[in-house]
């Protein structure tokens, strides 16, 4: 299997390069793909250097349609048996003054991107007789919220696209893992934006080493659900007990102090 590949969106920072990382510590060979003008060239190089492996790369917005096609198309050039969908886009900002394109763009790369290349990829994992699909959504998924609004509700259809997938494949030998990342610290803009957060918020922050280590163990396991970081499995047992009412107002007014900072 290890002269598979495995297919990583977002994959220039963050958890996305994270993943990588931890893959190819595994001796995983890898296909990045990550905006224009994020120094994948050299990331590439560089993990392929540290790590003994063999990395290709390719730069693309995802928020075109015709690039998420051409992303799929190049990666069914090599054989593919993981697949992880980590590209995203989100914010906290109130729906009254965010553009159309502003939505679009959440819609298109969070909902939009990650079914299609799933679908376009999808022949090629269930080839390679052992195939594993990652998709990354968000604590965000368990609650509505004010003041991100479009943000949740993409992730959630994360959840139920991955779990309706993850039955369909479970005869064809694809595992699918959906991993719940509490805030993460994946560049300086989201960085200020959680330090400005109340402190219990903070505490939910894990390494992104941590949680690649945690999601691809439970990956390669046929876990379902991940939820990295102890205060994060707390945080959703108690979002699940809440009466929705109550949370939605918890939520949107950390969110309103948020965009108030």
């Amino acid at each position: 299997m290890k002269n598979n590949f495995a297919l990583i969106t977002g994959a220039s920072q963050g958890l996305g390069l994270a993943l990588a990382e931890e893959l190819a510590k595994q001796k995983f060979n890898l296909l990045l793909a990550a905006l224009p003008n994020e120094n994948l060239s050299d990331t590439s190089e560089r993990i392929a250097n540290d790590f003994n492996v063999t990395v290709d790369y390719f730069e693309a917005d995802m928020t075109e349609k015709s690039n998420v096609i051409a992303l799929g198309e190049w990666a069914n050039n090599y054989k593919v048996s993981i697949l992880i969908n980590n590209a995203g886009s989100g914010g906290s900002k109130r729906i009254t003054e965010v553009s159309l394109e502003y939505i679009e763009k959440i819609i298109q790369l969070n909902v939009t991107s990650t079914s299609m290349l799933t679908k376009l990829l999808l022949p090629n994992l269930i080839e390679s007789k052992e195939g594993y699909i990652m998709n990354i959504s968000s604590m965000a998924a368990f609650s509505p919220m004010g003041y991100k609004t479009v943000y949740p509700a993409s992730k959630k259809f994360i959840d139920h696209f991955s779990m309706g997938l993850r039955e369909e494949l479970k005869d064809k030998n694809v595992s699918v893992t959906v991993v719940y990342p509490g805030p993460m610290k994946t560049n300086d803009e989201v960085t200020s934006r959680i330090e400005s957060q109340s402190k219990f918020v903070n505490l939910g922050v894990v390494e992104l080493d941590e949680i690649a280590r945690m999601s691809i163990s439970k990956m390669f396991k046929g876990k379902r659900r991940v939820v990295p970081g102890r205060l994060n499995r707390i945080s959703k047992f108690i979002l699940s007990v809440l009466p929705s009412n109550t949370k939605i107002k918890m939520l949107s007014n950390a969110m309103r102090k948020e965009i108030q900072a």
